[in-house]
């Protein structure tokens, strides 16, 4: 079984662009000054990660929350290699940081949770480990 998704992208002046969903709702781009983007917004690559890092993170919170697990803190650090030579300049590693803050948060659980969202469900990871090599670690901090 397949579903369709069909995004529209319109552009905004200069190198500004904004996608829109069927519902309506919206995400903006632009490109880096280098590239005669005035950086009023993430650009496409920099976008790559956040949505690899987003996509991962509802899984790992959501395993977490039915583990019944209490997560006070929660953040992604996502930092990619990219080539400079020959274009297209793609990413060649990513690794994703996840850092957890919480009662109750332990080690096994954490470690589960990522591992799953990575091997099973997180569709952009899924997708993009085709193509690039992506690693992983995890810090769990003390509640405070």
């Amino acid at each position: 079984m397949t579903s369709t998704k069909k995004m529209v992208v319109e552009w905004k002046g200069n190198l500004r662009l904004e996608a829109k969903n069927e519902k309506g709702l919206t995400i903006q781009f632009d490109a880096p000054k280098e590239h005669g983007g005035e950086e009023t917004a993430l650009s496409p690559m920099e976008n790559v990660l956040a949505i690899l890092a987003t996509c991962s993170s509802f899984h790992v919170l959501t395993i977490l929350k039915k583990k019944r697990l209490n997560v006070t803190v929660y953040s992604v650090e996502a930092v990619a290699e990219r080539r400079e030579d020959p274009p297209p300049r793609v990413f060649t590693k990513i690794h994703l940081k996840y850092i957890v803050e919480g009662t109750n948060i332990t080690l096994e659980a954490v470690e589960s949770a990522i591992k799953l969202s990575e091997e099973k469900y997180c569709s952009v990871g899924g997708m993009l480990q085709k193509a690039v090599p992506i690693t992983s670690s995890f810090e769990i901090l003390k509640e405070g």
